[in-house]
């Protein structure tokens, strides 16, 4: 189970906050908080600074859309999150703003948000199949 909260953003928005882990090259594992965007449709974006630390692979530049309808080519890395205490590949844009968990990363779990400030966020793994 993946646990955060809710926080009000710089706009007055609320925003729920959840602490992934990702695994730089040679093996090690960085905290980094994230915005759970159920808007966002990729699975994970992170600072260019931050991808550069951890030393990920490039993988090529992409056409996309943001939210506010403009379009441009952005930088994609390979890497792994720790999901749900497993290592889990995505791939990662290079976005110089706040980091974004998208609805790729959250497929097939159960996303809990109570909207409030200090609200509880539960991402959760399914039930096993019966």
């Amino acid at each position: 189970m993946i646990r955060g909260t809710v926080r009000e953003g710089s706009g007055g928005q609320l925003e729920p906050w959840v602490e992934i882990a990702v695994e730089d090259n040679r093996g090690g594992l960085h905290a980094i908080e994230v915005i759970v965007d159920t808007g966002f449709t990729d699975k994970l974006t992170l600072p260019t600074e931050f991808i550069e630390r951890l030393g990920l692979p490039y993988i090529d530049s992409r056409e996309v859309t943001l939210a506010d309808g403009t379009t441009g080519a952005y930088d994609y890395y390979r890497g792994n999150v720790l999901w749900h205490g497993n290592l889990r590949s995505a791939a990662i844009i290079a976005l110089d703003a706040d980091p974004l968990l998208g609805t790729r990363m959250l497929m097939g779990n159960r996303l809990t948000v109570e909207f409030r400030d200090g609200g509880e966020v539960i991402i959760a793994e399914p039930p096993p199949p019966h």
